[in-house]
């Protein structure tokens, strides 16, 4: 298989699918053994920005990856970060909120309507003169801490630039992004903070990793067709309180999505199993942070990777509660347009396919 990460917002369907197959033109992985995540930085430049809309650049990467392999040994390890991120959204007066539509006095008057996800998911790959040759690790959070009008792969380059920084020499550290649909940096702290506490604890993960024993694998990817919004309506009197400058702008969001809207759309959930109690499992979209962790504490694995913008981008999965308190991310238009059950068959079919990769059949 192949895990390819891309320093941009977000990556669609139709691109990934040519992607996938330039893949496995090029290197003869199966398409559906390719997982293609967007970091999500606020700060990069867009997917058309580069040749043929990255496909070619995606593909030439994994080839000489696969032109590159060498026997290594894989790790394991979780660890945790608190006080670089918190969840965008308080209730105030029963109704959600994103603190920056607050006064500066009252961002954080309120309850937040959600908990985060602290921990830091590391696999570490390491070759046989004992360098690191790869690691990926897994955060939620929206790569969005670059405040300054800069391109900028936002935390994840920062957190790699601690690692290898502190290693002293180059290693690819590839970025999964966790569950965070609802989790944004703390913009009062400097810039400087959340790389140096991510990519600190990344290197105290890379020192107490588990390694696993066994590096067999098993994986799965299924596709769905994900039902598009019931009865969409225009949330004027929502637009109006939270959002009253931008009231035009989120009418024409709303036309313009209704003209476009499908039944269904094709939906991508990928999963991978490294040895017995390391996991993998993916959606395409931004995931509020609740789900992430009701999938986490129900996995059937010790170490479970929630990772979303992988293979497409749908926009935003609020919760029911978040549907119920309402604000921008619920609001049909560009960034929400899927079903309001959207994040209860995400959880479900993520949990079928963690159930059934724990008790797959083992390959080398």
């Amino acid at each position: 298989m192949a895990i390819v990460t891309l320093d941009t917002l977000k990556y669609p369907v139709d691109c990934v699918v040519r992607a996938r197959q330039a893949v496995e033109q090029a290197t003869g992985i199966a398409a559906s053994n390719v997982i293609i995540c967007a970091s999500h930085t606020h700060r990069g430049p867009l997917w058309p920005s580069y040749k043929d809309q990255l496909v070619t650049p995606i593909a030439d990467a994994v080839a000489q990856a696969a032109r590159d392999l060498a026997p290594c040994t894989l790790g394991v390890a979780q660890g945790r970060v608190e006080g670089v991120s918190k969840c965008r959204r308080v209730i105030k007066e029963g109704h959600a909120w994103n603190r920056w539509q607050l006064p500066a006095a009252e961002q954080e008057k309120y309850p937040a309507e959600s908990a985060l996800d602290p921990a830091v998911g590391v696999l570490a790959v390491t070759g046989q003169d004992g360098k690191y040759k790869a690691v990926v690790f897994n955060f939620a959070c929206h790569a969005a801490n670059t405040r300054a009008l800069a391109v900028s792969a936002d935390f994840p380059g920062d957190a790699q630039q601690v690692v290898q920084k502190k290693l002293g020499y180059a290693v690819p550290t590839l970025f999964l992004t966790g569950a965070c649909g609802d989790v944004n940096p703390i913009y009062s702290a400097k810039r400087e903070l959340f790389g140096e506490k991510l990519g600190g604890e990344i290197m105290r993960c890379l020192g107490r990793l588990e390694p696993i024993q066994k590096p067999t694998l098993a994986l799965e990817c299924r596709e769905l067709h994900m039902p598009g919004r019931e009865q969409p309506e225009f949330k004027e009197a929502e637009v109006i309180r939270n959002w009253p400058g931008q009231l035009e702008h989120y009418r024409k969001s709303f036309s313009d999505m209704k003209q476009r809207a499908k039944p269904a759309y094709p939906f991508f959930i990928t999963s991978l199993r490294l040895g017995e109690d390391f996991t993998i499992v993916t959606n395409p979209d931004e995931l509020f942070c609740e789900i992430g962790l009701s999938i986490k504490q129900q996995s059937p694995f010790k170490h479970t990777l929630v990772v979303e913008q992988v293979n497409g981008a749908h926009g935003y999965i609020p919760t029911a509660k978040a549907f119920a308190g309402g604000s921008y991310e619920t609001w049909f238009g560009e960034h929400s347009y899927l079903t309001t059950r959207a994040g209860d068959i995400i959880e479900k079919e993520s949990l079928d396919i963690l159930n059934r990769l724990k008790h797959a059949e083992h390959k080398p």
